[in-house]
């Protein structure tokens, strides 16, 4: 029991380590990307790297799923779209009632990684 126990930590720390990773290097290419090309085409590219680089090292890395296929890529995309849509939706109604937009993001945030982590745990790559 103790051993599936660090083994469930072990898995926590990688995942906050990949996605703090995974955002960096997004953040880097939309930030140099609104420099050169259209916000649309920038944000697009941005969450096209996001998405390619979560799968793969969420995947291989973290949940340590042996078979990375098109429908287990389909799931992930998926909860991405979810995970997008509630960001934007709580960020929106938030605003709605008069709440900063970077301060909801900001609060919202741990409950995405949250939602995120158990539902590729237990969904996406199990």
């Amino acid at each position: 029991m103790k051993k599936l126990k660090i083994s469930i930590e072990k898995e926590k720390r990688l995942f906050l380590f990949y996605g703090i990773l995974n955002f960096l290097i997004t953040n880097i290419i939309l930030q140099i990307s609104l420099l050169i090309i259209p916000t649309i085409l920038a944000t697009a590219l941005s969450q096209f790297v996001n998405l390619i680089i979560g799968f793969y090292v969420y995947g291989k890395k973290v949940f340590k799923y042996k078979k990375l296929n098109n429908f287990v890529f389909r799931k992930y995309f998926v909860l991405a779209i979810i995970l997008c849509l509630l960001n934007f939706g709580l960020i929106d109604l938030f605003f709605y009632y008069g709440i900063n937009k970077n301060f909801t993001a900001s609060v919202i945030l741990p409950l995405l990684v949250l939602i995120s982590y158990y539902s590729q745990k237990n969904y996406v790559f199990k």
